[in-house]
């Protein structure tokens, strides 16, 4: 006999859940809208409100809702308050135990939702037969700095859990309770909204998603874009995700995370990481994250987009290339990150990961799968000094890198296979690397003659030959044709990026240059710039490996790829030649460190190449005399090998790239602009500042003037006519390099100009800068 299955009968009804967190202003009428609404409607209700601990008096006014209403208000209190989604997960517990009703809305107490669209949503589950109605914002009453957060989270969260939605924290969501019996959750502050999502569909409930209107804020202040909010979200978020892996239901592509295919290259990620982050941490203790005044530059460019008189993407300009800039956007809206140089640090620290992990999997390729090459090649690259002060940095020489070790591994993987897919993953690393450094064109045009030269020695196809050059060409080239087409639109000149007021070589490079028309001494310079920067070891060790590398494979059509690294080395030599750069070594001309960095560009071919003179040393020992006891033998040849890397990486002479950031903070110009920047920051009290950015990088910074505020030579249409009439363009604060021969803009026009003696007072003043403030105080 079976026994038959009770199915319990819901009453038909909604349970408003609402979390209530400093809320005294907007909970009454928050809450006497959903019961009047409800009521009105003929819908049996329960409103549901959990007090998280608020320091205000949310509790008292809860409390007197429930007087007031006795069994149609619910009052739950925490003790203290425990964040967001503990708050939520209260509120379900309490509408589940305490009321029969069938149906639960989750939403908030802050007034930005309104009861009448419940009526519709009710209309809607019940005509769909929907279990579940998800509400979504289609025009967010937010300011853009909040939407735009929510769009990251809303696209990060999907990607993570697959929860489908459109608007994952909008709070507006209609729930079956059936769908909630067996459903456990523990997601902290935002993710609890992903979480629930996610494991609601697990269940395969029919789900819908249903527009709601969002209406302003009126009282108190919204605390998720805090710090602390966003990253107890992320955390939480995180640890959603590997509950729902080690049940089963995430992707395989996390399984094979958890359980990697190469255990090395896992290893490799995961110490590269942890590398970053210590370098990281230690360089941002000392002060020096911006100790570059380019790194200053990319950030204030990334901040401006988003925050200047005129903010949007023309503010990434023509001359460096974007994707930096791009990059940290996502970043750059948190001051405190902009300010500290984060936002621009962490991507170079995640382009460094990356790099070390491409670098072991090529080396390790080249070797014939023996990881030790691989372990090597990445050693050199992650225990290099100037490799991680860098990536500690804001600076574009990681994520330039980067771009290159990921186009150089596919490249290769489709000199061996010949699989589209692998030409296609070369061409976008190569793409992303034009976008970034103007080194990524020559990588890229590399690439190209290495994709044509397989064509010709392998396959002897010249159409296949013509087809893989176009194929390649029409990826990696495009964001070369974009850039020039960039500068064409917005600056009606395709080659502003070389020949504008702000590009030209003259601006950097002075005549009488040791190297400018001698190629030998431009050689010299470059080659001690990779002394320096790389030390003497390791490129002895790298050039031997180079030589073995040759002599084995003789050009062979399926091992030239990495030797496209090799083409900066031409390139920058070139550069100084024909007096395109400016790099100053003192062994040359007697002048100090400038752009050594540039050296930077050959540690990919000496880790590569040092890493394949491990290999061969191992295959060597497997040949030789010593039979006997191989493994005896290979530990110990591998063990010194080991320490061999590590002293040949650890001999770079110091962090020369370092040493020519303090060199340029420690002058007396830099030293001057700090005086001034402080002089700033303790005066200025609000208005717009004419100051011109070029020259003046620091002081923009370091003033910590509101971006928003101060107009410079990149605001659209307002630049011009601040300088022409500063008072009539609404100009409180000026600020005027005035140093003899290398004046800015601003004090080209202004210094004759009557308006700063009788609209303006002068407020600051030293040898080479003068601050102007309005006398009306306008």
């Amino acid at each position: 006999m079976t026994t038959p299955v009770l199915v319990r009968r819901w009453t038909e009804g909604v349970a408003v859940v609402m979390p209530a967190y400093r809320e005294e202003d907007n909970l009454a009428s928050t809450v006497e809208d959903f019961l009047s609404t409800l009521e009105s409607g003929g819908h049996a209700h329960c409103v549901v409100v959990v007090d998280d601990g608020s320091p205000d008096s949310t509790g008292d006014v809860l409390d007197a809702l429930a007087d007031r209403y006795p069994g149609r208000v619910l009052a739950v209190h925490h003790e203290q308050n425990m964040g967001y989604g503990a708050a939520v997960r209260t509120g379900i517990r309490a509408a589940m135990e305490q009321t029969e009703l069938r149906r639960l809305l989750l939403t908030d107490s802050d007034g930005q939702f309104k009861a009448d669209d419940l009526l519709d949503f009710l209309r809607v589950q019940q005509e769909e037969l929907a279990d579940v109605v998800i509400g979504y914002r289609e025009e967010r009453a937010d300011p853009i700095r909040r939407r735009v957060n929510a769009r990251l989270w809303t696209v990060l969260s999907r990607m993570l859990l697959g929860h489908g939605s459109r608007d994952v924290d909008c709070a507006y969501k209609l729930i079956d309770r059936q769908c909630l019996e067996d459903v456990e959750l523990h997601g902290e502050a935002a993710a609890i909204s992903p979480e629930l999502l996610a494991k609601i569909r697990i269940s395969h409930p029919r789900v819908l998603e249903h527009p709601v209107r969002h209406y302003p804020r009126v009282h108190g202040e919204q605390t998720g874009a805090r710090l602390s909010v966003i990253l107890r979200s992320l955390a939480g978020l995180l640890r959603v995700y590997a509950d729902l892996t080690r049940a089963g239901h995430k992707w395989r592509w996390t399984s094979r995370l958890l359980r990697p295919r190469d255990t090395g290259a896992a290893f490799v990620t995961i110490a590269a990481l942890f590398v970053s982050i210590g370098a990281y941490v230690y360089y941002s203790r000392q002060g020096q994250t911006l100790a570059y005044p380019d790194a200053l530059s990319h950030v204030l460019i990334a901040r401006r987009v988003v925050a200047s008189p005129t903010a949007g993407v023309a503010q990434l300009g023509g001359v460096w290339l974007p994707l930096p800039g791009v990059l940290e956007l996502p970043l750059v809206w948190v001051s405190g990150w902009y300010q500290s140089g984060f936002a621009g640090s962490v991507v170079s620290m995640l382009a460094f990961v990356i790099t070390a992990r491409y670098l072991y999997l090529l080396a390790t390729r080249m070797s014939g799968g023996m990881r030790l090459a691989g372990y090597a090649a990445a050693g050199v690259f992650m225990l290099n000094a100037n490799a991680l002060y860098l990536q500690s940095t804001a600076m574009t020489e990681t994520l330039m890198l980067a771009c290159a070790a990921v186009a150089v591994d596919y490249l290769d993987r489709w000199c061996r296979s010949g699989r589209y897919s692998d030409l296609a993953a070369c061409s976008a690393a190569a793409l992303l690397g034009t976008l970034t450094r103007y080194e990524g064109w020559i990588t890229c045009i590399a690439i190209l003659c290495v994709v044509a030269f397989v064509g010709l020695r392998h396959r002897r196809n010249w159409r296949m030959l013509e087809a893989h050059v176009i194929f390649f060409g029409l990826i990696a080239l495009s964001g070369i044709a974009a850039w020039l087409a960039w500068n064409a639109v917005i600056f009606h000149d395709p080659m502003y990026w070389q020949d504008g007021a702000f590009a030209k070589p003259s601006l950097w490079v002075a005549k009488g240059e040791p190297a400018i028309g001698h190629l030998g001494a431009a050689l010299k310079t470059y080659l001690i710039a990779m002394r320096d920067v790389i030390g003497i070891p390791a490129l002895l060790l790298a050039e031997a490996g180079l030589f073995c590398h040759l002599v084995r494979t003789r050009l062979a059509s399926t091992d030239v790829a990495p030797y496209a690294l090799l083409a900066l080395l031409p390139f920058y030599v070139y550069s100084l030649y024909s007096g395109q750069r400016p790099l100053h070594v003192p062994e040359v001309g007697g002048l100090s460190l400038y752009n050594v960095r540039f050296g930077t560009a050959m540690l990919l071919p000496t880790a590569v190449f040092a890493g394949y003179l491990v290999s061969m040393s191992m295959a060597a020992v497997r040949k030789s005399h010593l039979k006997r006891h191989p493994n005896r033998w290979r530990r110990a040849l591998g063990l010194a090998l080991g320490v061999g890397v590590v002293v040949s990486t650890l001999g770079t002479p110091g962090v020369a790239t370092l040493a020519e950031a303090q060199a340029f903070r420690s002058s007396p110009t830099e030293q001057a602009n700090t005086v001034a920047a402080s002089w700033l920051r303790a005066h200025y009290d609000g208005g717009q500042v004419l100051m011109e950015s070029f020259g003046n990088e620091s002081v923009t910074f370091e003033s910590r003037i509101p971006t928003q505020n101060i107009v410079y030579e990149g605001s659209f249409k307002m630049w011009g006519p601040a300088l022409r009439d500063p008072a009539a363009a609404g100009i409180r604060w000026i600020y005027l390099r005035t140093t003899p021969g290398q004046q800015d803009d601003a004090d080209l026009v202004l210094s004759g100009n009557p308006e700063l003696g009788t609209v303006y007072q002068l407020m600051y003043k030293d040898a080479d800068r003068v601050v102007y403030r309005r006398k009306d105080g306008r």
